[in-house]
């Protein structure tokens, strides 16, 4: 069985000439990152395991330092790429709470059945992280709030909702 990778962040440029890379970490926090191996998929899109031998907090990225990395030109290949896990490294979670690949994708309905959207993003406010829905006719966003959403079942992959005024119109419901 092939082992389930998901993604925990993005390369998204070299820091200095030494090899380092700094990434856009999509955890909660960005004051810890503690994982100390982590994947990127090479050109055939197979994860590749890297050691991870530093990291430096850059709110609200990290600039790490990878094992077998030693130049700008070594870690230019890895720009654009995706940081990954394998499930079974992500700490356990608690009755109501879901990791943001679990959320991303799914569909968003109204209690009484009505489909508003996918979810296509997620935002952190620091309050509360917000849902980027792809509606029928525009992006809306959702406050993660209990009053907003009332339900996500991970088995039908369905996020669903009650209206609070300004968030989303009646034209916008399939």
């Amino acid at each position: 069985m092939e082992e389930e990778f998901h993604p925990i962040g993005r390369v998204i440029k070299p820091h200095g000439v030494r090899g380092k890379v700094k990434i856009d970490y999509y955890g909660e926090t960005a004051s810890r990152f503690p994982y100390r191996r982590i994947f990127i998929r090479d050109l055939t899109g197979k994860p590749t395991p890297f050691e991870v031998l530093e990291v430096i907090p850059h709110p609200p990225r990290f600039i790490l330092k990878l094992k077998g990395i030693e130049t700008i030109e070594e870690a230019e290949p890895l720009l654009g790429r995706e940081v990954l896990l394998p499930r079974r490294d992500f700490p356990p979670l608690q009755e109501d709470e879901f990791y943001w690949f679990e959320i991303i994708g799914m569909a968003v309905e109204t209690e009484t059945g009505r489909r508003i959207g996918r979810v296509k993003g997620i935002f952190p406010t620091g309050a509360n992280d917000v849902y980027i829905v792809q509606g029928k006719r525009r992006e809306i966003f959702l406050p993660a709030i209990e009053p907003v959403i009332r339900e996500i079942d991970r088995q039908k992959k369905v996020i669903r909702v009650a209206w609070m005024e300004g968030l989303w119109e009646e034209e916008d419901e399939v």
